[in-house]
């Protein structure tokens, strides 16, 4: 069987798993119950300007794989790799910026639960890279590099999330 069938379906399976277990999560996790969190007016306009921000870098990270398309510079993955990555980084941004700012947690999110849904969903991201570790001898198996920049993600995002709960904590801030 062609192996881009078969990664191309890999991907689909991925990415319907994953709204699946985003819709359910988002239920489970909002204290409310609801499927829409809800935001002040400050945290809409934070998130705005962070909406923006990750506009702007994924902008720029698409303009360089543009270059990179165009120079023909060889790269040790497929090129569909290096968009998913301007993708996961202009997520990055736009958390960060939403974190720092007191704008990532919406007024009914239970952080608990998102937590559990964030080391569930980084566990379920990692199973593909061990594995592939794990059975580095079959050559026709890529790596799957969109997972391992996922878990990266949810990792970045996660240690943020860390040390702004630890900062508040330290200048005396409540959590919600």
């Amino acid at each position: 069987m062609n192996t881009s069938i078969i990664r191309s379906a890999g991907l689909a399976a991925g990415i319907l798993v994953g709204l699946f277990i985003a819709f359910v999560i988002i239920r489970f996790a909002n204290s409310n119950k609801k499927y829409k969190t809800e935001y002040d007016e400050r945290q809409i306009k934070v998130r705005g300007d962070a909406y923006r921000f990750a506009f702007y870098t994924m902008m720029i990270c698409e303009a360089i794989a543009a270059l990179i398309e165009m120079a023909e510079i060889p790269l040790p993955f497929e090129n569909y790799n290096l968009h998913f990555g301007n993708i996961f980084i202009a997520c990055i941004v736009l958390s960060a910026i939403c974190i720092w700012k007191d704008a990532y947690w919406g007024l009914n999110n239970n952080r608990r639960r998102y937590g559990i849904v964030f080391v569930v969903c980084g566990l379920l991201n990692a199973i593909p890279v061990v594995m592939t570790l794990l059975n580095r001898q079959q050559e026709s198996m890529s790596f799957p590099y969109i997972s391992l920049m996922a878990c990266i993600m949810l990792l970045t995002v996660g240690a943020e999330l860390l040390i702004k709960q630890l900062v508040d904590k330290r200048n005396g801030l409540e959590e919600n």
